[in-house]
């Protein structure tokens, strides 16, 4: 992407980038068919493009396949895109062209986006995962799909 002369972080998705800057803001630019891009729309956008509906400034940000997460400086976690699997974490499947906060995931620490799904590590060290779970990547013992958080076990 190119003009982001204040970018501190970026990640890159199977056809999207996010940039996050200096002033806690996240930008993405790519392929938008899924609203993986954040910015309310569905097309494609060949420079950076701010990412709507973020309530605050972002402290990180990681992409997966077609969807996207930020951390917010208050501890909560927003996502967007594609959610054929639950991987935004809002209890539906429904794709999401804007920053949709996570509910009820507080006192987060960080928070890494897969292929289709998503996971975050609370204060205290525990860990939750959300979205496809076909092989048991949520971690929670079973290989049933999430539409929200759920505990990874501990061995």
């Amino acid at each position: 992407m190119t003009g982001l002369g204040s970018a501190v972080a970026v990640s890159a998705g199977r056809g999207h980038s996010c940039a996050l800057l200096a002033d806690g803001s996240v930008v993405c630019g790519g392929f938008n068919g899924d609203g993986q891009l954040g910015n309310g729309a569905l097309t494609t956008a060949t420079t950076p493009v701010a990412v709507g509906g973020l309530t605050g400034p972002v402290t990180s940000v990681s992409v997966g396949n077609d969807h996207g997460c930020a951390l917010l400086k208050t501890g909560t976690v927003a996502c967007w895109g594609k959610n054929e699997s639950g991987q935004v974490g809002d209890g539906t499947t429904m794709d999401a062209t804007g920053a949709t906060v996570v509910p009820g995931l507080t006192s987060v620490v960080a928070v890494s986006a897969g292929t289709s799904h998503t996971c975050a590590v609370l204060m205290g060290g525990t860990a939750v995962c959300w979205g496809d779970n076909e092989y048991g990547q949520l971690g929670d013992g079973t290989t049933t799909s999430s539409l929200v958080p759920v505990t990874v076990k501990t061995p």
